[in-house]
């Protein structure tokens, strides 16, 4: 590892990446019967916070991906009936992604579980590192984007 700040920013950064594809490997969460890849459990963890369901549009734009990848995904979710696509009552050119109840039901436990094997990647931080990593991330300012 380098000395200069830009050395030091090179390994920050590849260090970074790497702990974020490790992250996204983690593949094959338990959902009841079904196996979810991650991008399959950020799309239903989006829906969930939303009563009413997400738009493609909203989906794309929270998991900064493109409306086609949201599609694909959606598409898998709903043939394991985790989610379903309802016509949007005040704008029919919508479509809502919406929970079926039998993801409503399983939500809790998933959410549990899948917290806790992506949590074990940071086991071996101390309350007050986890802490200060916190404070660090919100520092970060990205090109073009606001904090």
């Amino acid at each position: 590892m380098g000395t200069t700040k830009k050395q030091l920013l090179q390994a920050l950064i590849r260090k970074f990446a790497q702990t974020l594809k490790e992250l996204h490997d983690i593949k094959n969460f338990p959902f009841g019967s079904a196996r979810l890849g991650h991008q399959e459990v950020m799309i239903l963890l989006a829906v969930a916070e939303k009563s009413t369901g997400a738009s493609i549009k909203e989906l794309g734009a929270a998991l900064k991906v493109t409306p086609g990848a949201i599609t694909q995904f959606t598409d898998s979710l709903v043939k394991k009936n985790l989610v379903k696509r309802e016509v949007d009552s005040s704008d029919r050119r919508v479509t809502k992604i919406k929970l079926t109840a039998t993801a409503k039901k399983q939500l809790n436990k998933f959410q549990q579980s899948y917290f806790q094997a992506v949590s074990c990647s940071f086991g071996s931080l101390r309350i007050s590192e986890i802490r200060q990593l916190m404070g660090l991330l919100k520092k970060i300012r990205l090109p073009g984007r606001e904090a």
